[in-house]
């Protein structure tokens, strides 16, 4: 990806720079401190930084969305095209209401037996009135078969389920996202979170512990990024508490790294300078538009179409559903997918299953890594700390 070409040869350079500045004599020959070239260099590359994310905010800013009446879903839009455009992730209910808008296109049968077991039974095969993820995911199913309970799909679909986001994803990106905007507004964000660690390590003394706190902020800017879109369009509370908690947690882990990773007055500037445009990146990056014209106009479609079926379908629909959930193939899962109810249609989700055996396996992965880092890193600095000055520090200052 571009940004990714962008931020590679940022790093390269300020190695370089950092490199070079090290060589080059400039206090022999201009009477400067090598280490005053460094910080009115990072000073200059975080100011442009930062009027740069400030000015592109302000050029791509989001703006009201107008919402247009719609009494079904707009044609050739699946339940997890829906749920991609409406939030910009794909989750487990935009994977799992495509059973149900496949059920209503008759590919398949939704057998509910006595005891809450579910049987999905094959009606006919995939065809060219499929998207390529939905034939992928569907051939997955029914490899083989033409009865599948319910219960099997997490492991049927286990190892096809990061592709399949990945394809409805690109699949989405192409109509109705602008491509340069998201690659710009990645920039920033992983930009200023890289020049936060890389300033801390290579100019402070935070070490490995330096480098698990970058890594912390920046899975943080992710949860920023992700969250925001549904704080916009769903207003849901548990986005703006998760957002308001991602906040605290870059805070905490912003001051632990200042802490640990200053040594002089000047490194102490830089880290808190580089912590604030970092900060202030993470905050503008979710207020940017990344959706097209014609996202934005889909968009508004399906504002409308989630008005409506609060306001006209969600209590009908949730007395009957149970009794024959048949009557409402058509909205269950857009309503399912929008956030308006999960009435019957939530039983069904087996991507969840799934979703929580990758976070697990991705959470040990990564507290495994952060613990050597963390430990590793808190050790070497506090161990630094009970011994006191170094043998060459005390030479020095008995030279002196």
């Amino acid at each position: 990806m571009k940004f990714l070409n962008f931020i590679g040869i940022g790093i390269f350079l300020l190695i370089f720079l950092f490199i070079g500045i090290g060589i080059i004599p400039f206090e022999k020959f201009f009477g400067i401190d090598s280490f005053l070239v460094f910080f009115g260099v990072f000073m200059v590359v975080l100011v442009a930084m930062l009027i740069g994310v400030v000015v592109f905010t302000i050029l791509k800013r989001r703006k009201p969305v107008i919402e247009v009446v719609e009494f079904s879903a707009p044609e050739g839009m699946t339940p997890a095209d829906a749920g991609y455009l409406i939030d910009g992730r794909v989750d487990d209910r935009d994977i799992s209401a495509l059973l149900v808008y496949w059920a209503e296109k008759k590919y398949l049968e939704i057998d509910e037996k006595e005891g809450g077991e579910v049987i999905l039974k094959k009606l006919k095969d995939a065809d060219e009135g499929m998207k390529e993820y939905e034939k992928n995911m569907f051939s997955a199913i029914f490899a083989g078969a033409t009865e599948v309970n319910i219960k099997q799909l997490s492991k049927l679909l286990q190892p096809i389920s990061g592709g399949l986001s990945t394809q409805i994803k690109k699949d989405n990106d192409k109509r109705y996202y602008d491509a340069k905007t998201k690659n710009w507004s990645s920039f920033f964000a992983i930009g200023s979170a890289l020049l936060l660690v890389f300033i801390s390590y290579f100019l402070g003394t935070g070490g490995n512990f330096s480098i698990f706190c970058g890594v912390v902020i920046f899975a943080i800017s992710a949860i920023f990024a992700s969250v925001s879109s549904k704080v916009y369009v769903q207003k849901k509370i548990k986005s703006v508490v998760l957002y308001i908690l991602g906040l605290v947690l870059f805070l905490v882990f912003a001051a632990l790294n200042l802490v640990f990773a200053f040594n002089n007055l000047y490194v102490l500037l830089l880290i808190s300078f580089a912590t604030l445009v970092t900060l202030i990146t993470f905050i503008l990056c979710p207020l940017i538009e990344y959706r097209n014209a014609e996202g934005k106009r889909m968009l508004g479609r399906l504002l409308g179409l989630k008005k409506y079926i609060e306001l006209a379908e969600k209590d009908k629909m949730e007395k009957l559903v149970k009794d024959n959930p048949e009557l409402y193939y058509q909205v269950l899962p857009y309503a399912y997918v929008l956030g308006v109810s999960d009435e019957w249609i939530g039983k069904l989700n087996f991507v969840k299953e799934i979703n929580s055996k990758n976070r697990k396996n991705t959470a040990l992965a990564v507290g495994v890594i952060g613990a050597v880092m963390l430990f590793g890193g808190a050790a070497e600095i506090l161990g630094g700390l009970l011994s006191g000055p170094s043998k060459s520090n005390r030479k020095n200052k008995a030279k002196r």
